[in-house]
């Protein structure tokens, strides 16, 4: 059993991937890729199951969302900021550690 994903649902989770993408454009980070909306979505899907509903609510696409934060306040967050850093994620690097190692060299 697949949860559909009413119109309605469809918007809030464009609506909370945008917020996310926001929170990176002050810092030139990005802190929501397409691989994100996925993930929200599958996990949207998937607490949808774990209810037995056939439909995804937006319930479902809130708690997604929490879980993603807080999985990228964990990950991401530079120890020297304490701001969420994606470049933690994919390059194993703060963006201020790498700032401070060219400043360095």
């Amino acid at each position: 059993m697949q949860p559909k994903i009413p119109d309605y649902v469809v918007m809030d989770l464009v609506q909370e991937y945008t917020k996310m993408r926001s929170l990176g454009n002050s810092k030139k980070t990005i802190t929501a890729t397409p691989r994100r909306l996925e993930s929200m979505i599958r996990l949207a899907e998937a607490l949808a199951k774990m209810r037995l509903s056939e439909t995804v609510e937006k319930r479902d696409v809130e708690e997604a969302v929490r879980l993603i934060k807080t999985a990228m306040q964990q990950s991401a967050t530079d120890p020297t900021t304490g701001e969420i850093d994606m470049d933690i994620i994919t390059t194993g690097v703060s963006s201020t550690s790498a700032d401070r190692i060219k400043q360095i060299a």
